[in-house]
């Protein structure tokens, strides 16, 4: 298929978030994760496709589906399989959130290395939505499905790298590396996981290297029949976007496009940060509404904005400020009154008895 078909196709989706099974998913959340990227939470009716139970994350695996994101949701989300990941990134840089990052799924298939229970529980699998390995076929190169993905000469779409029996790899779009990048920074500081990238393609020496490591990994490092993700310039480019440097405070924030989600809690150890940036923040620009094209729900009527104050006097205690300013003030003149009086009675007095008027 081709990139522009795929652009198409994904707007498609985009627009009624519908799979190729037919299959409809509900928007259930959208978060803002900064420089204009966005995580769209969807589901379908179902949850059948992975554990709701929560484990403990250590690391974070980069797979390529080998399609595009209406037949990536189809495998990412079948009925009681139990085969799915967390997050798939389209070429348009929508992320799409299948289930919560704090729960699992299996996603590195049987003879995996650390085992595919084990490294699957303690991983996040983020599939990027891209059509990998190409073949050559004239001036035309195909893709696992037999139909033209693009000409030889537009070598924007595509990566000459030999790898595991092929020479030709799809490439990422730029939005896509960046959302992807904005995606493992994210996970990182939730997480707390290192931007510790596993430095080539080669699987892991043993299963308690496997089991040991925190930081990113691919596909290849723990099954020597895949091939995602090969070192092209795609993941390159995303690894460079990746600092060590994890910030305190998370990028993350609820959407308008959001349906009154519910804000996760902050970690003890950026609480004060985030209290701090609240009252310091200034009002977000309007978001763009989805709610016409991916029929989400209504948004809440109203929310208070994280910026702003309290009013110093609530007005249930202005009324007794008022009167309690009065009480002093009344106090205040009373005493003068009194001198005032005092002096008065005084002067009379000498007076009479200068006059002989009083003794």
């Amino acid at each position: 298929m081709r990139p522009e078909t795929i652009k198409k196709r994904e707007d498609e989706f985009f627009s009624n978030l519908t799979n190729s099974s037919g299959v409809k998913y509900k928007l259930t959340e959208t978060t803002d994760i900064g420089n204009d990227v966005k995580i769209y939470s969807i589901r379908p009716d179902f949850n059948s496709y992975y554990y709701n139970a929560k484990t403990a994350k250590k690391s974070i695996c980069l797979h390529f589906t080998v399609g595009y994101i209406k037949s990536d949701t189809t495998s990412l989300s079948t009925k009681d399989n139990h085969v799915s990941v967390s997050y798939v990134v389209d070429r348009s840089g929508r992320i799409y959130e299948m289930f919560p990052d704090t729960e699992w799924s299996y996603h590195l298939g049987s003879g995996a290395v650390g085992g595919n229970g084990a490294m699957s529980k303690q991983s996040i699998g983020i599939e990027v939505s891209n059509y990998g390995p190409l073949k050559l076929s004239g001036d035309n190169l195909i893709d696992a499905y037999k139909n033209e993905y693009c000409k030889v000469s537009e070598t924007e779409f595509y990566s000459k790298h030999t790898y595991r029996g092929y020479e030709y790899y799809a490439s990422m779009t730029d939005v896509q590396i960046d959302a992807v990048a904005a995606l493992i920074k994210y996970l990182g500081r939730k997480h707390n996981i290192p931007m510790n990238f596993k430095p080539d393609d080669s699987p892991f020496a043993s299963d308690a290297d496997a089991l040991a490591f925190k930081g990113v990994f691919y596909h290849t490092n723990v099954r020597k029949d895949k091939f995602d993700w090969p070192f092209t310039p795609s993941l390159k480019a995303v690894i460079s976007k990746c600092t060590e440097e994890l910030l305190e405070v998370p990028e993350s924030k609820p959407d308008a496009t959001a349906t009154a989600p519910q804000a996760a809690e902050a970690p003890a150890s950026v609480a004060p940060a985030i209290e701090a940036a609240k009252s310091e923040a200034s009002p977000a620009p309007e978001a763009e509404s989805v709610q016409e094209t991916a029929q989400a729900p209504e948004p809440a009527a109203e929310s208070t904005p994280a910026h702003s104050v309290e009013p110093p006097l609530q007005p249930a205690q202005a009324p007794q400020a008022a009167s309690s300013q009065k009480t002093a003030q009344a106090r205040s003149t009373k005493p003068a009154a009194k001198k005032s009086s005092s002096l008065f009675e005084v002067i009379i007095s000498l007076i009479l008895q200068l006059l002989g008027l009083k003794k």
